[in-house]
């Protein structure tokens, strides 16, 4: 995306950001790199949250991993003389940096162009923001937009083409829903697709009509999406790395070192997509990288290699699936109706249950961890049956379902049995908390966002912001973990309290947690000897503020490689 006029997606403000391209910065990535003889920060040290490793009080890196680690003497001993010396503040604590186990950063990039539609509150208000855009640009560009939520607007109802023709007669339109997994076009992006009244439904997906008279409404589910979507014109390389550059950045600003992301989704992507981060890392914005690729592109995986294939910075993730769509959509697989639907709605199977094994299956054969899309106990479902086709097949294994957001009270436990890796987003409870029980009825939403069931079932759990769905900084989703409401409060005393997480368990999800997701346990994800020399410095110690005020703490400096990426003015 272009460098944004505002912060993208619940990003950090830039004020206090050191906004220029740091000078001292890993050696990968050009100019000065660490110092020679190695760093030594002296302060509070948490090396491996939620595990029953004691604090140090000081770490040492140098070539870019950590070296040393214990009391200040020892660490000064074994870095010499020569060795830089930083003291943290008083009041901070230094923690492994943070890892994002489930994002879409190409995809941050290109919303920070597109109308932000995350705080609209009707369709009258929704049209302007589209009027007002399509009176800056010249007829015929595309207008595309993110983040509504019909069930915020007042009265809550589905946008449509109408509205949307009316508003920009003369410019495509494509504005997608917050999970991403429902949009709205007008009838310029229906037409530039080729899409019309006859066209069939795609696999896995549905243009919506209207019931009485057959017309196309507008609305797109799942990979319908994608036919209108792939209909505009693609931006250009550099303007996807200025993009790519400013998220980076925005990660950093708050203490993330390294993601799992899914940015490839068609085939011939991949070698652009690794092209961009490589150029982003030269030009100042290192980040390491597990990066999943659809299976739409799994021959382009193939050709490159199989899951850990890469480099300290850029690796081979794994191969990505959905099995069903989002809760707010009405589009997650739910064994049982919908409570607020019409009784028969259930929501939708992206791939019949046998197409999906035999894909998983082909997947693992090939050398490759593969991660599934499941939000409803349906999915859910099909996904362990896709597992356990897979089991057996070779490839690195601990394969990963993703959101695992409405379980059935035995899915703990067959999650445990089928040893693969929860990968969570406790940021999506405090949104989803203003329609989860209206789609889902009291008794579901017992096991609804279930992470403690999930943890002490022994399930390994990985955690992400799944950005730009969510914001990216992972306080955010630390303090959801722990409170358990909209992050203002509410409801009192959580939302099922019983199924919060403790302070060291939701850091662990978003160290050591998310980097055994990736894969990358042992280099990312800790600040034990050997690791890389990622971490962050927090202005607070997490376990000794409130729980409410968690997602405030402000990320004072990051370190990637043993060099300073960020530091708060």
């Amino acid at each position: 995306m272009a460098t944004p006029a505002s912060p993208p997606h619940g990003s950090a403000a830039p004020d206090p950001m050191d906004d220029s391209v740091p000078t001292s910065v890993a050696a990968a990535c050009g100019g000065d790199g660490p110092p020679a003889a190695g760093l030594v920060l002296v302060g509070r040290i948490v090396p491996a949250p939620g595990a029953p490793v004691a604090p140090a009080e000081a770490v040492l890196f140098r070539d870019g991993r950590v070296a040393a680690l214990g009391s200040e003497a020892a660490v000064r001993d074994a870095a010499g003389p020569r060795a830089e010396v930083e003291v943290l503040p008083r009041e901070a604590v230094l923690l492994p940096g943070f890892v994002d186990g489930h994002c879409h950063l190409l995809w941050c990039a290109a919303a920070a162009a597109q109308l932000d539609l995350r705080d609209v509150d009707s369709l009258d208000e929704l049209a302007r923001r589209v009027a007002r855009r399509a009176a800056e640009l010249p007829p015929g560009t595309w207008i595309e937009g993110y983040g509504w939520d019909q069930s915020r607007f007042d009265p809550p109802t589905w946008p449509g083409r109408a509205l949307l023709d009316r508003a920009a007669p003369e410019h495509p339109v494509l504005l997608r829903r917050v999970c991403r997994h429902v949009a709205v076009a007008n009838g310029a992006a229906l037409a530039a697709a080729g899409v019309h009244r006859e066209t069939p439904d795609p696999p896995g997906g549905r243009f919506v009509r209207n019931p009485e008279t057959g017309e196309l409404t507008g609305l797109l589910e799942e990979t319908a999406i994608d036919r209108v979507a792939a209909a505009r014109p693609e931006p250009g390389f550099e303007e996807r790395l200025a993009g790519l550059r400013e998220v980076i950045r925005t990660a950093h600003a708050a203490g993330i070192t390294a993601v799992h992301s899914h940015d490839v989704h068609r085939p011939g992507e991949l070698g652009d997509v690794v092209a961009l981060y490589a150029a982003a890392r030269r030009r100042g914005r290192p980040l390491r990288v597990a990066l999943d690729v659809g299976w739409a592109a799994f021959g382009d995986a193939r050709r490159w290699g199989p899951s850990g294939h890469g480099d300290e910075w850029l690796r081979m993730g794994s191969i990505k699936f959905f099995a069903d769509g989002s809760l707010g959509g009405r589009t997650a697989a739910l064994r049982e109706p919908y409570h607020d639907g019409d009784g028969a709605e259930r929501g939708l199977l992206r791939h019949p249950p046998e197409e999906l094994a035999a894909r998983v299956a082909e997947a693992a054969a090939a050398g490759y961890q593969v991660a599934i899309h499941c939000i409803g106990d349906r999915a859910i479902d099909v996904a362990l049956e896709a597992v356990a086709a897979a089991r057996g097949r070779g490839g690195p294994g601990r394969h990963r379902l993703i959101h695992v957001q409405v379980m059935a009270p035995e899915h703990p436990r067959r999650l445990a049995a089928a040893g693969v890796v929860a990968e969570i987003q406790p940021r999506f409870l405090a949104s989803d908390l203003a329609f989860v029980e209206e789609r889902l009825g009291p008794e579901r939403c017992r096991y609804a966002y279930a992470w403690r069931s999930l943890i002490d079932a022994g399930v390994p759990v990985s955690a992400g912001s799944d950005a730009p769905i969510e914001p990216l900084p992972p306080l955010e989703g630390v303090q959801a973990a722990i409170t358990r409401d909209d992050l203002a409060g509410h409801p009192p005393g959580g939302w099922h309290p019983e199924q919060r997480l403790g302070v060291g368990e939701a850091l662990k999800a978003y160290t050591a947690g998310a980097a055994y997701g990736a894969l990358a346990e042992g280099l990312w994800g800790s600040l034990l000897p050997g690791a890389a020399a990622d971490a962050v410095v927090l202005g607070a110690d997490p376990w000794r503020v409130a729980p409410g005020e968690l997602r405030s703490i402000p990320v004072l400096a990051t370190y990637v490689g043993g060099a300073p990426v960020f530091r708060r003015r």
